[in-house]
């Protein structure tokens, strides 16, 4: 079995459904006449589309989750979404 984080973390440790909610409520949406953009600015890269956005925020749940669960595989860190960061072993 791994050990817990390795690297220190600051603020409140959450679940990974909880860390999400987090994510998309910090979401940036931006709407052009096609659609909308969905993005987490502390998670490069982490962006998605909907037509609405409601669309875009519920389809980024799936990216945030996909975001999260490579950098943990590939030993990336999980920033930290302000006060909030990831509970999770390593």
């Amino acid at each position: 079995m791994m050990s817990m984080i390795t690297e220190p973390r600051t603020g409140r440790a959450v679940s990974l459904a909880e860390y999400i909610e987090e994510a998309v409520r910090r979401a940036i949406v931006n709407c052009e006449s096609d659609g909308c953009t969905a993005t987490v600015p502390e998670l490069p890269g982490c962006i998605t589309w909907g037509e609405t956005p409601d669309d875009a925020r519920r389809n980024l749940r799936d990216a945030v989750e996909a975001w999260v669960l490579t950098a943990i595989r590939f030993g990336d860190p999980v920033p930290a979404l302000g006060e909030v960061c990831l509970a999770y072993t390593a």
